[in-house]
């Protein structure tokens, strides 16, 4: 294929060389002398060794003149699967700009080269051409086609950031995008180091209509240490209490680490530290403690130390303080006593009693922790109230009396999947095992190789003297928390919604059980109201797309600002997307907030939220060139093409695979070594013949 098939015209230049040829060919003439003893030594030569060679100095100068015009003509060696065709081009190029493009490639910096590359390719093409820049942020803006020069200015504005997206995600994005163009040729370019952990080529999407090329930046496996992840020791926390942070470390390098140091800072004071030793390619657990010394938000972070990957060496936290729980307890027949010593004075409980027929259901919403004590019946509005109180979270206990109406409780008990009140017993039994380790209990008791110990002590088990059967039935999702030795359950929990349910299989009263006289009693109650406020999830994921649940707008519909809880952070500010989905307020996550630490929502309530990066990115480990190209085998992506090597020229690789193979160059060469060819001839031919 020729480039310039024009410059054929050049070929008429042959007709020189054949010219000059005719013009030197000579007949030979005999010359009679009588004697030629006198006459010049004459140079003798065979006539056809010098026919032979004038005719092969012809061949030499006209194979010189055409391989000279196919010079110019450019002869190309055409890629059958990358031909171009017809009809403009639209080109893709996506530049990862996640947190690991940071590292240091065999070129320096992996997203400064990423940049070199997206300009190479820009080089590559016509000023004509469709270009769209992409990166891990998708932003709208990122959707639209621009000339040359929008996009070189698009890529010198590339910087790397916290979003992390899946490649096929990208490649989908891509394809959709490439199809509303009208272009006759569509080529994507994918500039990344391939980590593993994004690299999902597995879920790569195919699409022959698009010409797909990996220029993988050869990054390398840096050791990195980071905080992978925080957990607490309890669903609830107030003023007081002492609570227990869990930080899992980990090592993604080859050697191991002693003594990696942990530092914990909440409300930017320092409350713990301690170190940890980390094997090779694993993790280490390492706990902290500190107490709540007031009702204010709980907002701080656990750090570590490490270079030259920083990003991930800090993991935010936020925790609401509960001031108080309120408590109502719906009463049938007298007041519980019991109830009202244990909860009515205590600072951190709100009491409320109420007799049932005097309740208002509109305010159930106001308690997260409802008891239903003996009440003979339950009337349907007030079971459709509680039931609604449950799954948007609050936590309610009912305890049945003796002769109950049972068929109301089983209405309430059915709707929340809980089990149902059978036949009553007047039968003694004791209670035979306990969940020690469920939330209730935890911190209560001392576990040993023999079981669960308080105090030093064995575990006092109830007895009960009369009881309901509680029934399990098909779609029951209840969980045994003290059982009887007769098989039967004593105190079960059921979760339904964003809420709980307790159900006690007798009442709370000392003609029925000695629980309320037992130590097991006290931690069983009082954490049941403790724990009824529902807490948010400690921290969030700056990648993170679902809804965030918080409390209730002001009642004046103020808009709620979402700013920088730490003053000497880069000043955020904005109002967030905040939405009603069912019965509770959520905010809605569309990549608004840049950076990791903690947040302030406000105006009143003010409550707080921590964004941590995602440590998908922490994990350096990349594709080497091989295991790329096996992995593109394996999941059969035939449209794809792997650029050889990192170093070399985009401008050149893409122009090449386009225009094909170039050949003048060759030509160049074989012009020349005619043209020596000649010579060589030329000199043979007046070489001087030896004397006779």
């Amino acid at each position: 294929m020729l480039t310039y098939p024009l410059f054929l015209i050049g070929l008429a230049a042959v007709g020189i060389p054949i010219a000059i040829h005719l013009l030197q060919l000579r007949r030979y003439r005999k010359v009679y002398f009588s004697n030629v003893e006198m006459l010049e030594e004459l140079e003798s030569e065979n006539r056809r060794q010098r026919n032979l060679r004038q005719l092969l100095i012809l061949a030499a100068r006209i194979l010189a003149i055409v391989f000279l015009v196919l010079a110019f003509c450019q002869p190309v060696i055409p890629d059958k699967d990358t031909q171009m065709t017809s009809g403009g081009t639209a080109v893709s190029v996506y530049i990862d700009n996640s947190y690991s493009m940071e590292c240091g490639g065999m070129d320096g910096s992996l997203i400064e080269a990423a940049r070199q590359k997206a300009r190479e390719i820009a080089a590559a093409y016509s000023p004509g051409t469709q270009f769209q820049l992409l990166t891990n942020n998708a932003s709208g803006i990122q959707f639209r086609w621009m000339s040359h020069e929008e996009f070189l200015d698009a890529v010198n504005e590339v910087e790397a950031g916290a979003v992390t997206t899946p490649l096929s995600s990208i490649a989908r994005r891509q394809n959709e995008f490439l199809h509303t163009s009208t272009a006759g040729n569509r080529h994507a370019y994918i500039v990344s180091d391939f980590q593993r952990t994004t690299a999902d080529l597995a879920s790569y999407p195919p699409d022959s209509t698009v010409l797909t090329t990996f220029i993988p930046l050869g990054g390398t496996d840096v050791a990195n240490i980071y905080i992978d992840s925080l957990s607490f020791n309890s669903p609830s926390y107030f003023r007081g209490a002492t609570v227990q942070v869990e930080a899992r470390v980990r090592n993604d390098g080859d050697k191991a680490v002693e003594k990696q140091p942990l530092r914990l800072y909440v409300g930017n004071r320092e409350r713990a530290v301690t170190s940890v030793d980390i094997g090779a390619r694993s993790s280490a657990t390492v706990q902290m403690t500190f107490s709540i010394q007031d009702d204010s938000l709980m907002q701080g972070y656990v750090e570590t130390t490490d270079y030259p990957i920083t990003f991930d060496d800090r993991m935010y936290f936020s925790i609401p303080v509960t001031p108080q729980v309120p408590m109502l307890v719906i009463s049938g027949k007298d007041e519980n006593s019991f109830l009202k010593r244990l909860f009515q004075g205590d600072s951190l409980v709100e009491y409320r009693q109420e007799p049932y027929n005097r309740m208002d259901y509109e305010h159930l919403s106001e308690s997260r922790f409802i008891v239903l004590d003996e009440l003979h019946a339950i009337p349907s509005g007030l079971a459709q109230s509680l039931v609604q109180f449950v799954k948007e979270g609050g936590t309610l206990l009912v305890t049945p009396g003796k002769g109950v109406e049972a068929s109301s409780y089983n209405q309430l008990l059915g709707a929340l999947q809980a089990p149902q009140l059978g036949r009553w017993s007047d039968r003694q039994v004791r209670s035979r095992d306990m969940a020690s380790n469920h939330p209730l209990y935890q911190g209560v008791f001392m576990h040993t190789g023999t079981g669960a110990k308080s105090n030093g002590d064995e575990i006092e088990m109830p007895t009960v003297t009369g009881y309901y059967a509680l029934q399990r039935t098909s779609g029951t999702v209840s969980r045994q928390i003290i059982g009887l030795l007769d098989g039967n359950s004593y105190l079960t929990e059921t979760p339904a919604g964003e809420g709980r349910l307790y159900l006690f299989a007798a009442p709370l009263r000392p003609e029925h059980t000695d629980f309320i006289h037992q130590a097991l009693f006290v931690p069983t109650l009082y954490n049941m109201a403790l724990y009824s406020t529902p807490q948010p999830h400690p921290y969030h994921l700056l990648t993170g797309t679902d809804p965030i649940p918080i409390a209730t707008q002001p009642a004046d519909d103020t808009p709620r600002k979402l700013i920088n809880a730490d003053p000497n952070a880069r000043h955020t500010e904005f109002i967030p997307d905040i939405r009603r989905i069912a019965s509770r307020y959520c905010l809605i996550p569309h990549g608004e907030i840049a950076e990791a630490g903690n947040y302030l929502l406000t105006p009143t309530p003010v409550e707080g939220l921590a964004f941590n990066y995602s440590r998908q990115e922490s994990n350096l480990s990349c594709y080497s060139r091989e295991e790329l190209k096996q992995a593109v085998s394996d999941a059969g992506l035939t449209h794809c093409r792997i650029v050889p090597k990192a170093e070399k020229s985009m401008t050149q690789y893409i122009r090449q695979r386009s225009q094909g193979t170039p050949l003048w160059r060759w030509c160049i060469v074989l012009a020349l070594l005619f043209l020596l060819a000649e010579i060589l001839l030329i000199r043979l031919g007046q070489k001087k013949p030896t004397e006779a």
